[in-house]
């Protein structure tokens, strides 16, 4: 059946996605889905609230570990650094709120 379906060209529903990502992929990417899809998703909105938060704690953990560094800045792996970058993109209100933040005091490498 799954091979007639991928023939056929279908693409899978937004919440089937959304299992897929929350199953294989990173919290970051579940997130960004979940925003660039929120009127699809409104019957999983727990679901994307909760890697919503997960994604905000380990932003607010990056930024505090620049606190406690004082003067350097926090580096961090290239492809994680990028997935936050494209998550603060796409959610506006986080993205106010870290932003500047995040490019004056994160590396990526």
């Amino acid at each position: 059946m799954a091979f007639i379906l991928i023939q056929l060209g279908c693409k899978l529903s937004p919440a089937k996605q959304l299992d897929r990502l929350l199953k294989e992929g990173t919290m970051f990417q579940s997130a960004i889905f979940c925003e660039k899809n929120k009127s699809q998703l409104l019957e999983r909105q727990s679901e994307c609230d909760e890697v919503t938060k997960k994604v905000k704690e380990e932003i607010d953990s990056i930024v505090n570990r620049r606190l406690e560094l004082g003067i350097t800045p926090v580096i961090i792996e290239k492809k994680k650094g990028e997935e936050i970058e494209e998550f603060l993109k796409v959610h506006t209100q986080m993205g106010i709120r870290y932003w500047e933040i995040w490019k004056s005091n994160v590396i990526l490498e």
